[in-house]
């Protein structure tokens, strides 16, 4: 191995301890989207305590962050770590960004701490609100990486993979308005607002066996009515358009609003359809960057895995399409548990998440330190970049 390389892995194992807090401190003090106010300090205070200069509300987002070694703080080019630190409601970290945090800060110290004569520097930065609320997309916009070549991160899952397709996704509210009535004594004189929604998910469900197997569509009702015997005049529910690309999720969420507007038809209701901020974009691949993390993961001993078609979406998504991006996985529980779980929260404090946690920071800074010493290797990231989608 690289001797650089090897003294990354030893400053990872050093810094063990102190990260496992992070994981720990994460853990045990959940917070949801743009309210991770303890995280944002208490990663950027842990970053300050070891030689890098912290900016807090980064790119106009409170509880965004970007750390930078004080001793290279700018230079081109220039790797992101992205450290996630949200969690779920009532699951708390069940997607396991208390372990993408720790990772990332790992990479960040380790890398840094080793960047000797390489050409660059690299950044950490913090990325609230993955879970539905965009953090990166508000980032990208404002600039933050702007200055940057290439991002990465680890989520942790269950498969070993350098990387993996994502679905774009559009999420969007629907409203019936009918009329109130009697629905008994006088139901010839209301317009169901039930009936339209009913008729609309119907809709939507006999559309889904025509979709492609590279999309989903799933909803729910969240207001169905007030009482049996008043016929509804208003009903909503909330819907998700998901699809591996940017053109077949907005074809496919076209036909989506049919199934919606044929409802309204049918029932004589009113409707409105409210899309939802931010969309999400599929990731764009960078297949360059995924090798060179591919064979950091081996020369560790991390055996990966081949891919099992399962598909999420992220705002890393989007990030993907201002510079190269990679998101490797590392696993952390068996293909059966499912994500967004406490069960999965619960893995990340396991011995197996916590020797994930490790592995992750060292073939991310490890992956880093290529990008920013292998002149051949970033011009290969951005020919891969430029291609088109």
């Amino acid at each position: 191995m690289d001797p650089v390389k090897s003294r990354i892995g030893a400053e990872v194992d050093a810094l063990a301890g102190d990260l496992f807090k992070v994981s720990e401190y994460l853990y045990n003090n959940p917070e949801i989207g743009y309210q991770e106010f303890k995280a944002c300090e208490f990663l950027s205070r842990f970053m300050e305590e070891r030689g890098f200069k912290s900016e807090r509300g980064t790119g106009g987002v409170q509880t965004a962050f970007l750390a930078r070694p004080a001793i290279r703080p700018k230079g081109r080019p220039c790797v992101a770590f992205l450290a996630e630190y949200d969690a779920l409601p009532g699951v708390g970290h069940g997607c396991g960004h208390n372990l993408i945090a720790a990772a990332s800060v790992g990479a960040a110290l380790a890398l840094g701490r080793n960047l000797g004569e390489v050409q660059g520097t690299l950044a950490l930065v913090g990325t609230p609100a993955e879970e539905g609320g965009g953090g990166k997309i508000l980032l990208a916009e404002a600039g933050v990486f702007s200055e940057m070549d290439a991002a990465m991160m680890c989520h942790p899952s269950r498969l070993n993979r350098p990387g993996e397709e994502m679905f774009g996704r559009v999420k969007f509210k629907v409203e019936f308005f009918g009329q109130a009535a009697h629905a008994s004594v006088s139901p010839d004189r209301g317009v169901n607002a039930l009936d339209a929604m009913v008729a609309a998910y119907n809709n939507i469900s006999m559309l889904r066996q025509q979709i492609r197997p590279d999309a989903r569509i799933h909803g729910i009702i969240t207001h169905g009515g007030d009482a049996p015997n008043i016929i509804p005049q208003y009903t909503a529910g909330l819907f998700y358009v998901r699809a591996a690309s940017r053109k077949y999720r907005d074809e496919v969420y076209k036909k989506v609003e049919k199934c919606i507007e044929a409802a309204a038809v049918a029932t004589g209701a009113g409707h409105k359809i409210e899309v939802g901020q931010p969309t999400f974009d599929p990731i764009k691949r960078n297949p360059p960057l995924e090798e060179a993390a591919r064979a950091n993961m081996e020369a560790l001993g991390i055996s990966v895995d081949q891919d099992d078609g399962r598909r999420g979406s992220s705002d890393i998504g989007n990030l993907s399409f201002y510079l190269p991006a990679i998101h490797p996985s590392a696993a952390i529980v068996d293909p059966e548990v499912p994500g967004h779980s406490k069960i999965f929260a619960e893995a990340t404090m396991s011995p197996r998440g916590k020797d994930a946690l490790l592995k992750a920071a060292k073939f991310l800074a490890m992956t880093a330190y290529d990008f920013l010493a292998l002149a051949e290797l970033r011009e290969k990231v951005k020919e891969a970049f430029n291609q088109k989608e």
